[in-house]
């Protein structure tokens, strides 16, 4: 079996990497200049990551995870509408507070680095939750519509929302501050679309 030159490596680059991106954003990672902080060649970084892609979707792994350690703090015991409104809290808390990650993690394309046995349940974790906790709505008749497709859509909204909060766009729009809007957005993804729809059954 062939050892590696230094098993401490990969783990310095991604967290050295992932500082990067924290800091300045994906664009700013740079192979070299990653290789000039660590103190090793760029020709050691690709011993340990193919490329520069398998070196993002690492990171934005570690973003992942960081987000789902959020979202697996809801508590189990509250009814699916409460669920989704606690799942939108942390999810924009997230990106308000990792913006540069929840940017790799989310606007970034995965690209054609394949995806390992347990990547996708890592990358998929939030809209899973999602997805389970609108069946249980189904299942009780509280939501008509197909639980894969509204856990779409509502991840569309979700991630549209959070990026528009972010670039200050929705502020201006109707001169309401973060807090308001955030609550607002919140009534709606919660209910279905509908402010309020579902208050009674949370």
């Amino acid at each position: 079996m062939t050892r590696l030159a230094n098993p401490e490596l990969p783990g310095k680059l991604l967290s050295v990497a992932e500082q990067i991106v924290v800091k300045s954003g994906h664009q700013a990672l740079n192979m070299r200049d990653l290789a000039r902080r660590v103190g090793v060649t760029a020709t050691a970084i690709y011993h340990y990551f193919e490329s520069k892609e398998v070196l993002l979707l690492k990171i934005k792994l570690r973003a992942a995870e960081k987000l789902n350690s959020r979202i697996r703090a809801i508590d189990p015991k509250l009814g699916p509408v409460q669920t989704i409104r606690e799942l939108g809290m942390r999810y924009i808390e997230f990106a308000e507070e990792h913006p540069n990650l929840y940017r790799l993690l989310f606007d970034t394309p995965i690209g054609t680095t394949p995806l390992g046995q347990t990547d996708q349940p890592v990358l998929y974790y939030t809209y899973y939750v999602a997805r389970n906790a609108l069946e249980r709505m189904a299942a009780a008749e509280m939501y008509p519509h197909d639980p894969r497709y509204g856990a779409m859509m509502g991840w569309t909204m979700l991630h549209g929302f959070c990026s528009l909060l972010m670039s200050g766009s929705l502020e201006l729009a109707e001169g309401m501050d973060r807090e308001q809007l955030k609550e607002l957005f919140l009534r709606f993804y919660s209910g279905g679309g509908e402010p309020d729809r579902h208050a009674r059954n949370s």
